[in-house]
C-alpha cells in the first residue's frame, strides 16, 4: 500500500518567537498521541527561499488512514472529532498551535 505525504508550509504569526514555537512543538505537541498510521515531522528551512521557515510533513501509511480522519479536503470525520473529545489535552494543544501559525 503506498504512503501519502501531506506537506504544509507554516508561517508564524507576527510577533511569535520562533524558539518559543519550537519549544512548544517539542515539549507539548511531540509527546501527544498521533492518529494511528500517521507520523508528523516539523521541518525548518536551512537554505533557499524558505530559510528559517517551517513546514509540517505528515507521513501517512495509506489513503485509507488519511481518509479515516479527513475524508475530503477541508472536511473532518466523526472519528477525528471523537479522537479530540477523548484527548482534550491534544485538542487544547492544537488550539494553542493555531495561535502560533
Amino acid at each position: 500500500m503506498p504512503k501519502v505525504f501531506g506537506v504544509h508550509e507554516i508561517e508564524l504569526q507576527p510577533g511569535v518567537d520562533p524558539e518559543e514555537y519550537e519549544r512548544f512543538i517539542a515539549e507539548v505537541v511531540a509527546p501527544m498521541p498521533e492518529f494511528p498510521g500517521w507520523k508528523t515531522h516539523l521541518l525548518k528551512g536551512d537554505r533557499g527561499a524558505r530559510t528559517g521557515k517551517y513546514l509540517v510533513l505528515f507521513e501517512i501509511e495509506s489513503v485509507e488512514a488519511r481518509d479515516r480522519y479527513f475524508p475530503r479536503p477541508g472536511e473532518a470525520s466523526e472519528e477525528l472529532t471523537r479522537f479530540f473529545e477523548e484527548r482534550p489535552e491534544a485538542a487544547a494543544a492544537m488550539e494553542k498551535w493555531e495561535t502560533y501559525t
